[in-house]
């Protein structure tokens, strides 16, 4: 009962002050529009530059180096793409994943006999890294052309009696794999999820004032001498916090997809569920600061701090790729998973980026308690 008190009267007394949340959230959508009409023509196609195609054939068989063969070896075919071999599913992947080609097309082992058995065809795996889809338009009709090359080679050979080459069916061959987003990325939809993570980012101001009010100063004092065990005090304070910072979110998100018309996916509910757990994460990590500072106003300052820096290393100001060192920043996380959720549909990865913003959660939250009861001691 006690979690539930502090749960409610915790949102209850931000609530009742809907002024600066309403201001808050307005400047919010007007940056969101801002941004994503400047920034409008940066993703979209201003020319059709040569693709950047990695591949790798480990058939043993000779279908899959006749294929290859006739990819590289097509003047067509050169004239939209660049070629490179890789040796391996593994080293093409890690290419792709430090940008040095757009895309990746794998023959697998056995695809020479694949398609023996009847009702089946065989597969080609093209692995895209890119949000455009330009780039995964071009590399789906050069696999869809060599593909329909083998089937009009398997008729000619069954005409002349030659059945040594078989036939591939377009309709199934291709087995597409995104690593990063397949669906294109618009302006409104980037800055949308940019400045979403910056808003909840903002909700470190609520942990930092309501840890403050809780540890710090005559109500601190008081609150030490209460019953109310420092868990439950701790966890209904953050809960009902976090639950602001989310509504608010959730305002946005609706907002935008109703009014500028950004895509948020068709998995809401997880969405839903990633701007709840980022929203607990930013509440307990602003209640870290001040435990950690004994000061409100110096914790929050230092969450200012972190909302820019964070919003930086994302690309939310500019899109910029720091690779592995973006990943210090908190919204980093709440990022990866909306963007596969949305543009990737790989629920599986969205859920285990979920499950690592949980542990950064609990960890915030093991920290905080442990150096509050050390006060209080």
């Amino acid at each position: 009962m006690n979690i539930l008190t502090q749960i409610y009267y915790s949102g209850k007394r931000i609530l009742m002050d809907p002024k600066p949340i309403f201001v808050r959230l307005l400047s919010f959508m007007v940056i969101i529009l801002i941004l994503g009409t400047a920034f409008k023509d940066q993703f979209n196609v201003t020319s059709l530059d040569k693709v950047r195609v990695a591949y790798s054939n480990e058939d043993s068989g000779s279908l899959g180096k006749l294929f290859i063969n006739s990819m590289i070896g097509s003047q067509d075919i050169k004239s939209l793409a660049e070629f490179d071999q890789v040796h391996s599913l593994d080293e093409g992947r890690k290419i792709l994943n430090n940008d040095e080609a757009d895309a990746f097309i794998y023959i697998p082992d056995g695809f020479s006999n694949q398609g023996e058995t009847e009702g089946t065809s065989k597969t080609v795996e093209v692995y895209l890294a890119k949000s455009t889809g330009v780039d995964t338009t071009i590399v789906r009709n050069v696999v869809d052309t060599l593909v329909n090359g083998m089937n009009t080679a398997g008729v000619v050979a069954t005409m002349s009696g030659d059945l040594h080459v078989e036939q591939a069916n377009s309709d199934t061959s291709l087995k597409e794999e995104p690593l990063t987003d397949s669906k294109s990325a618009t302006a409104m939809g980037y800055y949308a999820i940019a400045m979403l993570l910056m808003f909840l980012l903002r909700g470190q101001e609520y942990g930092a004032s309501g840890m403050g009010e809780d540890y710090l100063g005559t109500v601190g004092d008081r609150l030490k001498l209460s019953p109310i065990k420092p868990f439950e005090q701790y966890l209904g304070k953050t809960i009902g916090l976090s639950l602001v910072t989310f509504l608010q979110g959730m305002v946005i998100i609706l907002f935008t997809k109703y009014v500028y018309d950004v895509d948020w996916g068709d998995h809401f509910a997880v969405i839903v569920l990633v701007v709840f757990v980022f929203s607990l994460l930013t509440t307990t990590l602003g209640g870290m600061l001040t435990i950690l500072t004994q000061d409100a106003v110096k914790a929050d300052s230092i969450a200012n701090i972190v909302t820019l820096v964070s919003t930086f290393l994302i690309g939310g100001f500019v899109i910029v790729d720091f690779g592995a060192f973006a990943a210090i920043a908190p919204s980093y996380y709440a990022k990866s998973a909306i963007f596969n959720v949305v543009y990737n549909d790989q629920l599986g990865s969205t859920f285990m980026t979920i499950g690592q913003m949980l542990a950064i959660t609990m960890l915030f939250a093991v920290i905080s308690i442990l150096v509050s009861r050390r006060k209080r001691a």
